[in-house]
């Protein structure tokens, strides 16, 4: 099935895929559709989407996770297609229908093609003419989290459980995000005492915000919905530990 994928953890360790991993190989690329924490020596079936729509033959047996990751934009419209169908199950939101329109509309404003409609693609692309004028930027020690503002506006914050985790991921959310920030040389920064506030008034409007348990989540923990007027986003848990956290602005 292309919106089902089994993951098979053959360690003793606890593993994290985020909404945010690109899978690359068998028929087609696909993206997940919501973190999952892997429990040690378990198999659990991952909720995908593809990707790359015209592609419905093998490359390889296998998966691989290349350096790309889901940009911002794309992770908010399945954190909403998500949202939606907890909250309104009878209306059967279609994430995957949903993804599928946001590569085509991102190919479109980027005026590039590809055979496949492949996302992975246009990320390569969008590097290539890009990544040359990124700004140097690397995670502050003893930090877990990143946030990322686009025109002076919360494009999504990330948290994670742990320093380590988060350094993992940190350079692909930060690439991701300057390809959809369309980074320019001079370009102004924005002001760090506003960005910091914006920030702290978003977790803690976060923090009292109801929560929506998803019944279909899949994993070890527990993953809880949260959906309010100028943000939504999820917190994956387990024994009341946080794993990570996103959040994305509206």
């Amino acid at each position: 099935m292309v919106g089902k994928l089994i993951a098979v953890n053959k360690t003793g360790s606890f593993l994290l895929l985020t909404d945010a991993n690109v899978l690359s190989g068998a028929k087609q690329n696909r993206v997940l559709n919501k973190s999952v924490l892997l429990a040690p020596h378990s198999k659990t079936i991952l909720d995908v989407s593809c990707i790359e729509r015209g592609r419905w033959h093998y490359t390889t047996r296998n998966f691989s996770s290349p350096s790309t990751t889901a940009d911002p934009n794309l992770r908010k419209t399945k954190a909403r297609s998500l949202s939606d169908n907890i909250i309104k199950p009878e209306e059967n939101f279609r994430t995957q229908q949903s993804v599928w329109s946001h590569i085509s509309f991102c190919m479109q404003e980027e005026g590039f093609a590809s055979a496949t409609e492949n996302y992975s693609d246009l990320i390569f692309y969008k590097e290539r003419k890009q990544k040359n004028i990124f700004p140097v930027f690397e995670p502050e020690k003893g930090c877990n989290g990143l946030a990322v503002l686009i025109d002076r506006k919360i494009s999504c914050v990330d948290i994670f459980g742990t320093e380590e985790v988060y350094r993992h991921y940190f350079p692909k959310l930060r690439d991701s995000a300057f390809l959809q920030a369309k980074i320019r040389n001079g370009e102004k920064a924005v002001d760090k005492h506003e960005a910091f506030y914006k920030v702290l008034d978003l977790l803690d409007r976060y923090e009292i915000t109801d929560k929506t348990q998803d019944m279909n989540y899949p994993g070890a923990g527990s993953l809880l919905i949260r959906d309010a007027n100028e943000f939504l986003g999820f917190g994956l848990e387990c024994e009341g530990q946080l794993i990570h956290c996103g959040l994305f602005g509206k």
